[in-house]
């Protein structure tokens, strides 16, 4: 069995790429709960949450010989994944955008601070809601930030925007999200990714990657 837990990204790259295509399996259950958040902060859920997942493993397989190492590989499978959220949006012809103008009355007062406290089991539910809640481009500043523990820098690498307008819009989530809560909760166990959907996720991809490595040979 293989001891993934002295072995960088790097490494599985390249031997997955030395024909070791079992070792992408690592790859997937390391970022599956990460790529589930974020496409979540795309408003992508449920069946089709999966399914942008299982597509941004294969679109990242087919394409990992364009990895140069330029960027994190965590931050190139996220922008594959934020791709794919996107064109889902455009086929179905959702529209999740909210006018500036539309947005709450925002606060100034910092006294709260929700994102150090503790959560529990009675109040995950209605913090979930409240995240979703965001408008889209707070909420994908959020869970990256916060949910995720991305720093500013990778956040705005993948969000494409300048690293001021991720503190700005961290700000108003947060602001916003004071409004919500009642009582100090933590982010750390918000949307998670069952086992069940990671194997079920994680079977998938590793059979096309078999189908599409017997189909080469």
């Amino acid at each position: 069995m293989v001891n993934t837990n002295n072995i960088t990204d790097d490494q599985i790259i390249e031997r997955v790429r030395a024909n070791e295509t079992e070792m992408f399996s690592f790859i997937i259950k390391k970022y599956n709960q990460r790529l589930y958040r974020v496409a979540v902060s795309y408003g992508v859920y449920d069946d089709d949450c999966d399914e942008v997942i299982q597509r941004t493993y294969i679109a990242a397989f087919e394409k990992l010989n364009t990895f140069k190492g330029n960027s994190k590989f965590s931050t190139w499978l996220i922008k594959i994944l934020i791709n794919e959220c996107l064109m889902l949006k455009r086929k179905y012809k959702k529209n999740h955008a909210v006018k500036e103008d539309e947005l709450m009355n925002l606060q100034s007062d910092d006294t709260i601070s929700p994102e150090k406290a503790v959560m529990n089991k009675e109040t995950k539910i209605f913090v979930e809601s409240a995240i979703n809640d965001l408008p889209e481009k707070y909420k994908q500043v959020f869970i990256l930030k916060e949910v995720e523990g991305m720093s500013i820098e990778e956040t705005s690498e993948v969000l494409l925007i300048s690293k001021t307008n991720v503190k700005v819009r961290l700000h108003r989530a947060k602001s916003m999200l004071r409004d919500f809560l009642t009582s100090r909760i933590g982010y750390e166990g918000l949307f998670i990714f069952g086992n069940e959907r990671c194997d079920n996720i994680t079977s998938k991809v590793m059979l096309y990657m078999g189908n599409y490595k017997t189909a080469k040979n």
